[in-house]
């Protein structure tokens, strides 16, 4: 076994029990740690190290993170909030609103983007209603996770499956496949969370505050590059279908829907700082650490006889759905993508469902999760727990798990 192979399920290692390591030890660390170690070793030269690294989806995710930043600083979560909270429906319409926004958010800007700007929202609805955040939070954590599910750049692990030569159009693709077991999951968790929350005591009362928020003086830059971002993405879906073979890069979409935060905004600086530069770093080690191991050979070697059976819908379930719960989504669909020698549609989506949905059964299992925690942390509140999140969620991860693997296997195989 390989050096690169060793240091890699060491990482994973780590990664699965670090709820009870230290809380400054963060998973970009582990990370990023270990793509050094490789380096370092000798395993992988520096060349080839960066060679690894897909700085396509690097840009792509910077120009969407600072976008999502820029937003919050324009206000947009607590004008959803407080919209939401005066519907005259009370808290079904404002569970709804929260889960439909924040999923639709997601598909379009990121599950990550999604879970900085609903944190708010959902802290602010449930101080509005006087209950535990810990049902508006969950909710949330799930819609951002589900409405991710159904375009190529709803999460990182979804924008590296699109990359696969098997799409003309992977924006029409992923719509045709997965927009039915979306809605329809999203439609079954609010009828769960709404089922919870109506059983939440009277007398749980929530005394949060929320911090004063200094608005920027002009918010329009914000609005003006995520139309942008939308644009570009229908504009690349067209051009596929017009002039086949002619793309617009994820990075230059990214890049470029960015730039009126940066050239019209006014705390250019401040954004600069707050953009998730953890989950950058996170990404750029983890291309190193996957590439290498995948370079060594050993994962071949490791599953042996199942490499015959990798294009099995029901391996494709299981490896997604369990791999992702040892060493997070993104690294499990990069490992997987490698090993593939080839994928018709059907088997990338249901790989990009799979894995997507996973992050619905632990807090660890997305980095989604992982944000709203951290956010509720900086707003000063304790978010839940480890195993009350798992429990609350776990009807909506077998639901919209089987839900989905039913429509994308049974009726779409049926129907094509």
């Amino acid at each position: 076994m390989s050096t690169s192979t060793l240091i890699a399920m060491l990482i994973f290692a780590i990664i699965a029990v670090r709820q009870w390591l230290p809380d400054w030890l963060r998973i970009w660390h582990l990370m990023l740690a270990g793509a050094v170690l490789i380096v370092a070793t000798g395993e992988t030269s520096p060349a080839e190290a960066f060679d690894y690294v897909d700085w396509n989806i690097i840009a792509y995710l910077f120009g969407v993170f600072s976008i999502g930043i820029a937003l919050y600083q324009g206000g947009v979560p607590h004008r959803v909030s407080e919209w939401l909270a005066s519907h005259r429906h009370g808290k079904p319409a404002a569970l709804a609103g929260l889960m439909i926004s924040t999923g639709i958010i997601a598909a379009i800007y990121t599950n990550d983007a999604a879970a900085i700007i609903g944190t708010a929202v959902a802290m602010t609805l449930a101080r509005s209603f006087r209950c535990r955040p810990t049902v508006f939070l969950i909710a949330l954590c799930a819609a951002v996770t589900i409405g991710s599910m159904m375009t190529p750049v709803g999460n990182p692990q979804n924008i590296l499956i699109a990359a696969e030569s098997a799409f003309t159009n992977p924006f029409a693709a992923f719509l045709l496949w997965l927009a039915v077991p979306t809605v329809l999951a999203m439609l079954l968790a609010f009828a769960w969370f709404w089922y919870r929350l109506a059983k939440q005591p009277q007398s749980d009362i929530f005394d949060w505050q929320p911090p004063e928020l200094k608005v920027a003086q002009r918010t329009f830059p914000a609005y003006l590059s995520a139309g942008l971002l939308v644009l570009l993405i229908a504009a690349d879906s067209i051009l596929r279908e017009v002039r086949p073979g002619t793309t617009i890069a994820l990075g230059w979409m990214g890049l470029g829907a960015c730039l009126p935060v940066y050239l019209f905004g006014v705390k250019r600086i401040t954004m600069l700082r707050e953009v998730d530069w953890a989950t950058l770093l996170f990404f750029v080690g983890m291309f190193v650490v996957t590439g290498s191991v995948l370079a060594s050979g050993d994962i071949e070697t490791i599953l042996g006889p199942l490499m015959a059976h990798l294009n099995n819908p029901r391996v494709i379930s299981g490896v997604g759905f369990g791999a992702s719960q040892l060493f997070s989504n993104v690294p499990t669909v990069e490992i997987y993508l490698g090993l593939l020698k080839s994928a018709d549609t059907s088997q990338l989506i249901l790989l990009a469902a799979m894995s997507t949905l996973a992050g619905n059964l632990f807090i660890i299992s997305a980095a989604s999760n992982v944000i709203v925690v951290q956010q509720v942390e900086k707003l000063g509140e304790k978010p839940f727990t480890f195993w009350e999140f798992t429990l609350t969620n776990l009807p909506v991860t077998l639901i919209a798990l089987a839900v989905a693997y039913g429509w994308v296997v049974w009726v779409m195989g049926y129907l094509q």
